[in-house]
């Protein structure tokens, strides 16, 4: 594509700035105008996917607890020495995910003070790094630290079973042709 120079508009008078001011809101309103009609066109195909999409989104839902309580209610038949399940369409399983829950009679908040009263202390240095520059504890930092340093914040480690799938896409693609 050639280049091309942009062409000056100089203005002479009251008059043809006048003029520039009256084309400049012509311009305006049809833009705005073209604008409504997008957004018009825009909210229109928004709403047809959302009612195209809600059904299917209720029964990937309604599948998804289907499968997760079928693996629950069968974990012991089908999961007795491997934690997933390999399947023609797709892996069944159980993901051991660990997350930290307060002691009994200890709040969020509570951990908070404990945690900046030890940071405060002369070996305060692992204890200030569970702390976020916005006052709230770091439960991510806290992940990897010994039963007795969580048990003197108040704060103990639970070990659950998640469940997950995954889907054979090449599997599906097979199946569909």
């Amino acid at each position: 594509m050639a280049r091309t120079k942009p062409k000056v508009v100089v203005l002479a008078d009251p008059k043809e700035a006048d003029a520039a001011l009256a084309e400049l809101a012509g311009i305006k309103r049809d833009l705005a105008a073209l604008e409504c009609v997008m957004n018009e066109s825009i909210d229109a195909i928004k709403a047809e996917a959302k009612a195209q999409s809600t059904p299917l989104t209720a029964r990937l839902k309604d599948l998804e607890a289907a499968l997760a309580n079928f693996a629950t209610a069968r974990k012991d038949d089908l999961f007795p020495k491997k934690k997933s399940l390999e399947m023609t369409f797709g892996v069944l399983g159980f993901r051991q995910s660990t997350k930290l829950k307060t002691l009994a009679r200890f709040t969020w908040k509570l951990v908070l003070e404990r945690l900046q009263e030890l940071a405060a202390g002369p070996n305060g240095a692992p204890f200030h790094q569970a702390i976020r520059a916005k006052p709230e504890v770091d439960k991510e930092a806290m992940r990897d630290w010994p039963e007795e340093r969580l048990a003197a914040v108040g704060v103990h480690k639970v070990a659950e079973d998640e469940f997950f799938y995954e889907l054979k896409a090449e599997a599906i693609e097979h199946a569909a042709a």
